[in-house]
């Protein structure tokens, strides 16, 4: 008996119709890796999938403005957002963030195909010079991610992030990474 093959993901931008299946990704990423996202679950979790319409960048003229993502079949699978600064004077930088694969997807190469797509469409956006992020320096995998695509540390920020649990509080490291295009 022959294995099945596996699935392929299509990568596409996101729209109006997808921010449930992005938001219930989304609440999945927070809940499971509370040490590598400023927003807590609690609060992400009471928004409704309508608050994320502003990552779909339907007002943004230039591009540069996006939500992307993985899917098999009819799954949501894997997501990343490109937000590009609306300052006149910071224009030229975009912030990548939310970058998540379902766990039952990882090491299929979905996050390495949703950054490449990422990067090409935010390479063709006008005016568009750099994508800067923060990373979780115990996001191992993220972080070596990014350095693999091309981003480059430029500074850490010891303690970014804060995290109350029942032995005190828990801190974590943020690395900020920048690829120019």
């Amino acid at each position: 008996m022959n294995a099945p093959e596996p699935r392929t993901s299509v990568l596409r931008r996101l729209g109006p119709a997808d921010l449930a299946a992005y938001k219930a990704l989304r609440d999945d990423g927070l809940a499971r890796h509370p040490d590598a996202f400023a927003s807590d679950v609690e609060t992400e979790h009471a928004l409704s999938p309508e608050s994320y319409i502003v990552r779909l960048g339907l007002s943004d003229p230039l591009g540069g403005t996006f939500l992307l993502g993985a899917f098999e079949g009819d799954l949501l699978v894997g997501a990343v957002s490109l937000e590009r600064e609306s300052l006149h004077k910071l224009r030229h930088i975009a912030n990548l963030s939310s970058m998540l694969v379902r766990p039952s997807h990882g090491g299929r190469g979905i996050g390495r195909a949703l950054l490449q797509s990422c990067i090409d469409q935010a390479s063709a956006a006008t005016g568009l010079e750099m994508l800067a992020l923060t990373v979780s320096v115990s996001s191992t995998y993220a972080v070596k991610l990014y350095q693999h695509a091309g981003f480059q540390r430029y500074g850490l920020l010891p303690r970014a992030i804060r995290i109350d649990g029942p032995r005190g509080a828990e801190y974590f490291d943020k690395a900020y990474m920048v690829y120019y295009l």
